[in-house]
């Protein structure tokens, strides 16, 4: 074999040896290139060589020289060369100062999720489908006659994907065992829509990991990344790794614990104190929780809690615990908090086992308005729902109770020896006043220390008896509870009422319309004497009438 100068002369570049210095070669020509080895072998059968596979048709099977497609020289056409070049076999190809550029990267963008499934900042996506469709972008061929492959391959836990696979660097062949496990491959297809003038997807069958790995499952994770193989220039080059794209597969969360408990404060003295809250509890155990330490995995479930007044037909939102508020790894007694700055409303969150949480939340008392006097408009219901990483709801866990903060007012209306009497009202809305409920109790303080309790009768009217013997002094009269909420249906404890401001007057002494003639308030002896005089002075004029006819 010999090799042509620049100029056309011949240039000794096969040695006598006959190896080739393809160095001088190429160097000598200003030529950049590979020389590619072909052969063309002739094939025949076994003659007669004394073995069970002899054979006695023609020993010539295949001779490419008799149909003329062996070797080349310059008096072909390029065409013919080509042909010739097919026909033959490669056995070694060698390169010098020549590259063949290998295809663009191709990019993984969406995992598929129930909505949108574009991968986040940090390259992620919560899925709750064990089987995604990964996809993505990439460069396609310019030669539809030998296209660009995409193959996807899933990682494999016992041997991570390593740092350096997408960049150029020979950790992509040394690696080969944290390529992962292929799960597919697919033409990259021209779509006008592509940053790089393609798109591909593959769907993770969850069928292709070899034992032991279990496959995909619910509260664990699976990286992906893939790359694009060219055919058009006959070496079938790889391009480096994908971006590597993370599907975390979620199930729907537990309803939480149903134990909830109500606290609701009340008025003493008729007054509610300052800060009074409105206090929810309960426990609840997320399937989905964070790693305070940042390590791979995904973010912890939210818990939301919310109440509406059963006259309302909208949920009130009150607070909704901030990310990695329900962390694996932190100690059973870890405390935290979180503040809603539009109901006000303040969550405390304590630790209390491995995978229990404790929760308060204080819901200022200003938050419950709309009493119109019915009491419909006291009852609320409170809510608590556990939201999974994909935002879906769990079953809610909830709890109806009376909310009652209204104190009751005392007025007087009678306040002498034989009666005080008056009326309870409650005043919402303002001024506008409705009467106490029917049973609630009016305890009254007599001077010297005594008491009656008498309770409230229609329109809020009630009224009290001294004591015998009392007929002066200051006497006062509350409502110690109004028993708004009687007893808690969830602990069995008594909750109690308002307490009402406390009313006193000193008792007077009025005539009494019992006290006049004749109406009940003579003494008995006095009545029984005008009688034997009424009944005497009758029989004296009967008598003498009988005298005066008895004349006649």
């Amino acid at each position: 074999m010999f090799a042509t100068d620049k100029n056309g002369q011949p240039m000794p570049a096969q040695n006598a040896d006959g190896s080739i210095d393809f160095k001088k070669a190429k160097e000598d020509q200003d030529l950049d290139g590979y020389f590619k080895m072909v052969t063309w072998p002739v094939t025949k059968n076994l003659n007669d060589t004394g073995t069970v596979n002899n054979c006695n048709v023609n020993p010539e099977v295949y001779n490419p020289m008799r149909k003329g497609l062996a070797g080349i020289d310059d008096g072909m056409s390029d065409a013919k060369k080509d042909e010739n070049l097919t026909a033959g076999w490669t056995i070694d190809t060698a390169f010098y100062k020549y590259d063949v550029p290998r295809p663009d990267d191709p990019t993984i963008t969406n995992i598929q999720n129930d909505t949108d499934g574009s991968l986040n900042a940090s390259g992620s996506v919560y899925t709750g489908k064990l089987d995604p469709v990964v996809s993505g972008e990439c460069t396609p061929s310019k030669d539809d006659t030998h296209p660009n492959t995409v193959t996807l391959f899933g990682e494999d836990p016992g041997n991570p994907f390593k740092e350096g696979q997408s960049k150029s660097s020979d950790d992509l062949v040394k690696s080969s065992d944290s390529w992962g496990f292929k799960l597919g491959e697919t033409v990259c297809k021209v779509d006008p829509k592509s940053k790089q003038g393609g798109s591909w997807q593959i769907q993770d069958t969850n069928k292709q990991y070899p034992s032991p790995d279990p496959g995909n499952k619910y509260n664990g994770y699976r990286r992906y990344h893939a790359w694009v193989t060219e055919s058009a220039s006959g070496f079938g080059l790889t391009s480096f790794f994908s971006n590597i794209g993370t599907a975390y597969f979620v199930s729907n969360e537990n309803a939480p614990d149903g134990k909830l408990s109500v606290t609701v404060p009340h008025t003493k003295n008729g007054i509610l104190p300052a800060n009074s809250v409105v206090t929810v509890k309960g426990t609840v155990s997320p399937i989905y929780t964070a790693w305070s330490s940042g390590g791979l995995g995904m973010t912890d479930s939210r818990m939301a809690v919310s109440m509406k007044q059963n006259t309302a037909s909208d949920w009130t939102p009150l607070l909704t615990t901030p990310a990695n508020t329900f962390q694996r790894d932190a100690a059973a007694g870890t405390k935290s908090s979180a503040t809603n700055p539009t109901s006000g409303s303040v969550l405390n969150i304590v630790k209390t086992t491995a995978s229990t949480w404790s929760w308060t939340l204080n819901i200022p008392a200003d938050k419950f308005t709309g009493y119109n006097g019915d009491d419909e408009t006291e009852k609320y219901t409170f809510q608590v729902k556990m939201i999974n990483p994909l935002n879906v709801p769990s079953d809610p866990a909830s709890i109806n109770r009376t909310v009652d903060m209204t104190p009751t007012t005392l007025t007087l209306q009678r306040y002498d020896v034989f009666q005080v009497a008056g009326k309870a009202y409650k005043y919402v809305n303002g001024n506008t006043r409705v009467p106490e409920t029917k049973g609630t109790v009016v305890h009254v303080t007599w001077p010297g220390n005594s008491s009656t309790d008498v309770v409230v009768g229609n329109q809020g009217s009630w009224q009290a008896t001294p004591p015998e013997g009392i007929n002066q002094g200051q006497f006062t009269a509350q409502v110690s509870s109004d028993d708004a909420e009687s007893t808690d249906p969830q602990s069995g404890n008594f909750q109690g009422g308002n307490e009402s401001a406390a009313v006193s007057h000193e008792l007077e002494f009025r005539p009494s319309t019992s006290s006049l003639p004749f109406a009940g308030g003579w003494p008995l002896s006095v009545l029984k004497i005008l009688l034997m005089l009424i009944l005497g002075l009758a029989g004296f004029v009967a008598c003498l009438r009988n005298r005066q006819e008895s004349r006649y």
